[in-house]
């Protein structure tokens, strides 16, 4: 008697892979090369991992001991406190911080106008009040996260535009706190 052969049926290795579910978006090109380098990234979080970033020597300015009054001149000292490390006094998680350029007037009440540069931690959790760069539906944004009644809000800072209540079948991700705003003059 001859052996029956099988076709068909489960195969081994076949199917949906182990992980976290996914969605099918649509994302500008660029977007999407960098979400699939960021998704190829070996530590969670590890900005230079998907980004052409090389860390530098880091570089030091003198930092006067002394405040500058922004109202009625006071005298000064010739005296120079340590220097000052701008790495230090931006920069948390170097592995997980990178910057963005701000676009819009959403953020002008907490002090953030268009053309600033966001620093972005991509180690910290958001808590309710942070400041965080999300992607919404394929694009980002930078608004308060909030939390009320259980349901997350994406706050504006400007009496100009609306505050966003996340619903079910938005796609979202935090991408990180924004931790700091430089303003360039």
């Amino acid at each position: 008697m001859r052996a029956v052969k099988k076709h068909g049926g489960a195969r081994p290795g076949s199917g949906p892979r182990p992980g976290p579910p996914t969605k099918v978006v649509r994302l500008p090109v660029p977007l999407a090369d960098f979400a699939r380098k960021l998704a190829a990234a070996r530590k969670p979080g590890d900005v230079a991992a998907f980004l052409d970033v090389e860390s530098r020597t880091a570089q030091r300015v003198p930092m006067m001991a002394w405040s500058a009054a922004c109202g009625f001149p006071s005298p000064t000292e010739d005296y120079v406190d340590r220097p000052l490390d701008f790495n230090e006094l931006m920069i948390e998680h170097p592995a997980a911080t990178f910057a963005i350029r701000i676009e819009g007037d959403s953020m002008t009440g907490a002090g953030i106008f268009p053309g600033d540069i966001a620093v972005v931690d991509r180690a910290r959790e958001p808590v309710n009040g942070s400041i965080i760069l999300a992607l919404l539906d394929g694009a980002f944004t930078v608004r308060r996260y909030r939390i009320r009644d259980g349901a997350v809000w994406l706050q504006a800072e400007n009496p100009a535009f609306a505050d966003m209540q996340l619903t079910d079948g938005q796609s979202f991700e935090v991408w990180g706190v924004i931790t700091r705003s430089i303003r360039m003059l």
